[in-house]
C-alpha cells in the first residue's frame, strides 16, 4: 500500500472540509434567516401557522458532507394536516417510491370542526384535487409561493442575520423554495426549502420494501418532486416518499465514510459531472452501510475511498442506482442515455488511474491532487 496515497487523501480532505469559523457565520446566517422567514409566513396566512411543525435539515450540510463553503442549504419545512390520523397515504402503483395523499377523512373531519373552518376553506380552495379527494401536488406549491410572496409584500426584503441587515430574494425553482441573501461581496447564501407533509409510519412500508432498516427514524414525508413518468390523470397528485431522518443516523458514526463521500464529491467536481447529485452519492453510501461491517470504514481512507469508487462506477456502468426507500425506482432515471454513457465511461478512466495510486510509493501530491477540486480563496462548492 502506498502510504503517500492515503496521506494525500487525507490532506485534500482537509483542505477542502468546511472551516470551523465559516461553518459558524454560515450557520448564524441561515438560522436568523429561517427563523425570521417562517416566523412571517406564520404571521400572514393562519392556515400555514396551523400546519407548520418544525424544519429539518436534509442533504449534505446534514450529513456533514459540504465541502469548501457551506454557503448552501437545504431544508424541510414540516406541515401537518389536521387530523393527519384520517389521511390515507396511497402508494402510487404507476410510479415506485411516490405516494398520493387522499383527504377524503380528513376534510369530513375538518368540516365539522368549528374552531378549523378557516383550514377547511383553506384546503377546499385552494390545495386539494379539484376532481378527486387527493392533496394536489401543483396548488400546495403555488398555495406556498404566494404566502412567501406576501412576506416580502408586507415585511419587505430585508432581514437581520448575522447581526447584519441583509436584502433576501425569492425564486421558486421545482420542489424548493429558494431564499438568496448577499451579506457582502465574498458572502452570500442559498437556502432551499421544501415544504413535507409528515404522516410517521404507514403499514404498507415495511411490506413494500420501503423499510429497509428496523430502528430508524418512522418520520416520513411527502414532498411534492414532480414524477417523471406515469399517466398523466394522476400526475399533480403525487409526492415523493423521504426519511431525512433515518437517513442521517445511518450514515452516522461511519469512520471515513464521510471523508470518502467529500472526496467523491471532490472528483465529482473537478471532471465536472454536474449531473452526478450529491443525492446519489448519499444512497450508494445508506446501501454501502447496510451492506458491510462497521469495521469496513475504519479501514484507511484509501482503502474505503478506491472501494466506494469503484461501487460508483459500477452503478454507472450497469445505468442503476437503486432508490434506498424503494427499490424499484431507479434514481439515474432522471439522467439522459447519452449522459450515463458519458459519466460512466469518466468514471472507469478515473477509477482506473486511481486504483494504481495505492501501489506508487513516489506518487506526488501535485499528480494526485489533479484528480479533485481544491479550496481556493474564490472556491466554493457543496
Amino acid at each position: 500500500m502506498s502510504y503517500r496515497f492515503n496521506e494525500y487523501l487525507q490532506h485534500i480532505d482537509f483542505i477542502n472540509s468546511v472551516a470551523d469559523m465559516d461553518r459558524q457565520l454560515y450557520t448564524r446566517i441561515y438560522d436568523d434567516i429561517r427563523d425570521t422567514l417562517l416566523r412571517r409566513m406564520c404571521s400572514v396566512n393562519e392556515t400555514f401557522k396551523k400546519l407548520f411543525k418544525g424544519c429539518c435539515l436534509f442533504g449534505s450540510y446534514s450529513h456533514n458532507t459540504r465541502i469548501i463553503k457551506p454557503k448552501e442549504f437545504d431544508v424541510l419545512f414540516i406541515l401537518q394536516i389536521p387530523y393527519s390520523e384520517e389521511l390515507y397515504i396511497e402508494s402510487d402503483e404507476d410510479r415506485p417510491g411516490f405516494v398520493q395523499l387522499d383527504l377524503d377523512d380528513v376534510m369530513e373531519e375538518l368540516y365539522n370542526d368549528g374552531n378549523l373552518s378557516y383550514v377547511y376553506e383553506e384546503f377546499s380552495e385552494y390545495l386539494r384535487d379539484r376532481k378527486t379527494t387527493y392533496l394536489n401536488r401543483t396548488k400546495l406549491q403555488w398555495w406556498i409561493h404566494d404566502i412567501i410572496q406576501k412576506v416580502f409584500e408586507e415585511y419587505g426584503p430585508n432581514v437581520y442575520a448575522g447581526c447584519r441587515q441583509v436584502a433576501l430574494e425569492y425564486s421558486k425553482r421545482g420542489v424548493a423554495h429558494t431564499i438568496y441573501g448577499r451579506v457582502n461581496w465574498k458572502c452570500n447564501i442559498s437556502i432551499d426549502f421544501v415544504p413535507a407533509i409528515s404522516f410517521g409510519k404507514v403499514s404498507w412500508l415495511k411490506r413494500r420494501g420501503y423499510y429497509p432498516f428496523v430502528g430508524c427514524s418512522d418520520e416520513f414525508y411527502a414532498v411534492p418532486k414532480p414524477p417523471t413518468s406515469g399517466p398523466r390523470r394522476t400526475h399533480g397528485s403525487t409526492f415523493l416518499l423521504v426519511n431525512p431522518r433515518a437517513e442521517n443516523e445511518l450514515l452516522l458514526g461511519k469512520q471515513h465514510l464521510k471523508v470518502a463521500f467529500r472526496l467523491l464529491k471532490s472528483l465529482r467536481d473537478c471532471y465536472e459531472l454536474r449531473r452526478l447529485k450529491s443525492y446519489f452519492l448519499a444512497t450508494m453510501f445508506l446501501f454501502q452501510v447496510r451492506k458491510r461491517p462497521d469495521t469496513f470504514w475504519e479501514q484507511p481512507i484509501s482503502v474505503v475511498f478506491l472501494e466506494m469508487l469503484d461501487v460508483l462506477t459500477d452503478h454507472f456502468q450497469n445505468r442503476e442506482l437503486r432508490y434506498f426507500w424503494c427499490p424499484d425506482l431507479n434514481l439515474l432515471d432522471v439522467l439522459k442515455p447519452k449522459e450515463i454513457t458519458e459519466y460512466a465511461n469518466t468514471l472507469f478512466s478515473v477509477n482506473r488511474t486511481l486504483q494504481t495510486y495505492i501501489k506508487q510509493p513516489n506518487l506526488s501530491f501535485e499528480g494526485c491532487a489533479r484528480h479533485f477540486i481544491l479550496a481556493d480563496s474564490d472556491s466554493d462548492s457543496d
